[in-house]
């Protein structure tokens, strides 16, 4: 499957920022590619120089890092329309791995041909950074919270904030439940707990009618209440139009 960039659904979408013809076409020549990723394989390693730089189009992943004692620390949900592998372009390596949750479609794009975008298109590089700035702005939210509560406030903060990205981007039926193929081990690793206090949780939020996880699907029963108790805060109030390759 190569689903040409003039041909990609995903720039339809609200949440990204349109592109000119030039723009267009600029990325549409830096994409090679276009493959397939199975659940569980990595798409980046960690240390790894000069890979290529991904658009994920369809599917989950999730970015982490493996710490001294061999234990995952999940960073983020990578979700469609998110890019993988930047840095190996800017900084020559990544200091993380990207993983597929659910089988994947990746963009191919080369990176040889981000000099030419920050040297003739400076529109589309500044609403790369701002986009990047936007999403550290995000996970320095969330991940301050790690520090300072307890399970149930961080297991509901990572719902809320997953329902909100996917809503932006069209993903969410009903107004109340959204795909949530994030397994328990996955929740752990993202809110660094263990499974027990995962499953204690979800059990938990599941009895007050607050949330629930079923086969694959969240369902948000009290959003209000949810956001209340995880000191949420929306997306809308610090995401603007997001850039895309």
């Amino acid at each position: 499957m190569f689903v040409p960039c003039e041909q990609c659904p995903l720039r339809r979408k609200p949440l990204f920022r349109p592109f000119t013809e030039i723009e267009l076409g600029f990325v549409g020549e830096m994409k090679t590619d276009h493959i397939v990723v199975p659940p569980r394989a990595d798409i980046i390693r960690e240390d790894e120089i000069g890979g290529p730089v991904y658009t994920l189009f369809e599917g989950w992943a999730v970015r982490y890092h493996i710490l001294p004692n061999g234990t995952r620390q999940i960073l983020d949900v990578v979700l469609p329309g998110d890019t993988i592998g930047l840095a190996s372009v800017v900084l020559g390596t990544v200091k993380h791995s990207v993983q597929a949750i659910t089988p994947v479609t990746l963009c191919v794009l080369q990176g040889r041909g981000f000099s030419e975008l920050f040297a003739n298109h400076a529109a589309l590089a500044l609403n790369i950074l701002q986009t990047r700035v936007e999403e550290e702005q995000r996970m320095d939210i969330r991940l301050s919270l790690l520090g300072r509560s307890n399970a149930e406030h961080r297991i509901t903060y990572l719902m809320l904030e997953t329902f909100d990205r996917l809503r932006q981007r069209g993903m969410v039926d009903g107004g109340s439940t959204c795909p949530f193929p994030l397994q328990r081990r996955d929740l752990a690793d993202a809110a660094g707990l263990s499974r027990v206090h995962v499953a204690r949780t979800l059990d938990s939020l599941r009895m007050r009618r607050l949330a629930e996880i079923q086969d694959g699907t969240l369902v948000i029963y009290n959003r209000a209440v949810l956001a209340d108790l995880a000191g949420y805060v929306p997306l809308d109030q610090v995401s603007g139009k997001r850039a895309i390759l």
